[in-house]
C-alpha cells in the first residue's frame, strides 16, 4: 500500500499547483482546499487542510495539524516547518464580545450574531514552530524566527525573534542572529 497520495489523488482533493518531489500522506485531508505545493514538501499523517493555503518549497507540516485557511488564506515560505498538532485559522470568533458562536451559522447570521476575526496568516522562510501551538487570525512570523512549544501567536513576531507565552509571567522575545541564519538559508537553497 503506498505510503503518499499520487498526484491525481492530491488534485482531486484541492491541490492546484504540485512541485516536485512531495511526500504527502494518504492520511491527509483535504475540504474546500485550493491549494499550492512548492518542491521537497512534506506533509504528515493526520493532517487537516482547510480553504486557500500556499506552501512554498521544502516546508514540512507535522503530524496532527490543522491550517484553515478559508478564503483569507495561509502562506508558509520556503523552509518553515510546523511541529506535531499546530492549529492554524484564520477565522475565529471572539471569546471576548458578546455574541454567539459562528461554527453552524451561514455569513449572514454570522455578520448579525457574531463577532468574528477573519484575516490571513503569514508563516515567513525558515521559521520553526514548535508542537501543540496555535496561531490565529492576522498572525505574521517574520523569517527566521521561531515558537516555542504550546505558544499562542495572535501578533506579528519580528524577523530573527524567538517567541515562547509558556510561561504564564512574561511572554519571552528574544533576539537570534539575522545574518547567520539568513547566510545558513542560502547555502541550504544552493545545495
Amino acid at each position: 500500500m503506498p505510503q503518499y497520495l499520487n498526484k491525481r489523488q492530491l488534485k482531486k482533493i484541492g491541490f492546484k499547483k504540485i512541485g516536485k518531489n512531495c511526500k504527502i500522506s494518504i492520511l491527509t485531508r483535504g475540504y474546500n482546499l485550493d491549494c499550492a505545493l512548492g518542491d521537497n514538501v512534506r506533509i504528515d499523517d493526520d493532517v487537516v487542510l482547510k480553504g486557500k493555503i500556499n506552501i512554498r518549497s521544502n516546508v514540512h507540516i507535522a503530524r496532527g495539524c490543522t491550517l484553515s485557511g478559508g478564503e483569507k488564506g495561509i502562506f508558509l515560505d520556503n523552509f518553515s516547518t510546523l511541529s506535531n498538532f499546530c492549529q492554524l485559522f484564520t477565522k475565529s470568533d471572539d471569546y471576548f464580545l458578546p455574541g454567539v458562536s459562528g461554527g453552524t451559522l451561514n455569513e449572514s447570521k454570522q455578520k448579525k450574531f457574531c463577532n468574528i476575526h477573519n484575516k490571513k496568516i503569514k508563516i515567513g522562510k525558515s521559521v520553526i514552530v514548535g508542537t501543540f501551538s496555535v496561531i490565529l487570525p492576522g498572525a505574521n512570523m517574520g523569517d527566521f524566527s521561531s515558537a516555542g512549544a504550546f505558544s499562542l501567536i495572535n501578533k506579528k513576531i519580528k524577523s530573527g525573534y524567538f517567541f515562547s507565552n509558556l510561561e504564564t509571567k512574561n511572554t519571552k522575545l528574544k533576539k537570534r542572529n539575522l545574518l547567520k541564519l539568513n547566510n545558513i538559508y542560502k547555502k541550504a537553497i544552493i545545495n
